[in-house]
């Protein structure tokens, strides 16, 4: 039986994996995504970013793996200085941090076993073992039985499972999901939420950004609250 969110699972450590200095983010027109955001996440956390449509919650994620860099200011992530990183080591440092994405990202063409193993084989990890791990995940959200169908026969609460799946796979360090529950109706949020608590419960740190009122209410874990690109709040 899962436990629920509210209750600690265990122990947290005090070693930072996530580490922010005073990070801006400024697109064209002079538009500030972030502005000034010093924050830090430990190893082992389970964090939700809250805030409004447009608060700066999904650059925020991406400046994390590294898909834009920040205008100003310094980002740690694993104890790696992510603006003096080289392009060809972003890689390596996104085999760490497993990404669930608000629109899935899935390879409609593919059967969710493709789906899935395609992390892997980015990898370069052998067939054998792609074969174990996958099966393992897709079975450990609930698709054991439906590795061999293409993700348009799948409902949507399904197809991201799929996109969870995908991301837990690489058993990663941190986990970051981008409104992962948007479409989905009360009874499947639940499901997925504790998909990520079972996950955390394993020792991985999740950050998921929500603007969700009933999330934040019913799961009260430590709140990064973001408006306007700057963090009002950080609830405990």
């Amino acid at each position: 039986m899962t436990t629920p969110l509210s209750e600690p699972a265990r122990l947290r450590t005090a070693e930072p994996i996530i580490q922010l200095f005073h990070v801006s983010k400024v697109y064209a027109q002079e538009h500030r995504a972030l502005d000034d955001v010093s924050l830090r996440i430990d190893k082992g956390e389970f964090v939700l970013l809250a805030g409004p449509s447009g608060a700066g919650k999904s650059t925020l994620l991406k400046l994390l793996v590294c898909a834009e860099p920040p205008t100003s200011g310094q980002i740690v992530v694993s104890d790696v200085s992510v603006h003096r990183m080289r392009r060809a080591s972003v890689p390596y440092l996104r085999r760490n941090i497993g990404v669930v994405f608000q629109d899935f990202k899935l390879l409609y063409r593919r059967p969710v076993f493709d789906n899935v193993a395609f992390a892997l084989e980015v990898l370069g990890l052998p067939r054998a073992e792609i074969r174990r791990r996958v099966t393992r995940v897709l079975h450990q959200v609930g698709l054991g039985t439906k590795l061999h169908l293409l993700p348009g026969r799948l409902s949507g609460g399904e197809q991201q499972r799929v996109a969870i799946a995908r991301a837990l796979v690489i058993e990663p360090a941190i986990l970051l999901a981008d409104e992962p529950t948007g479409n989905l109706d009360p009874a499947l949020t639940i499901d997925i939420l504790n998909l990520f608590l079972d996950t955390n419960i394993r020792g991985t740190t999740v950050v998921l950004a929500t603007h969700d009122e009933a999330i934040l209410r019913r799961y009260r874990q430590r709140t990064l609250t973001l408006e306007g690109g700057r963090l009002v709040e950080d609830s405990r």
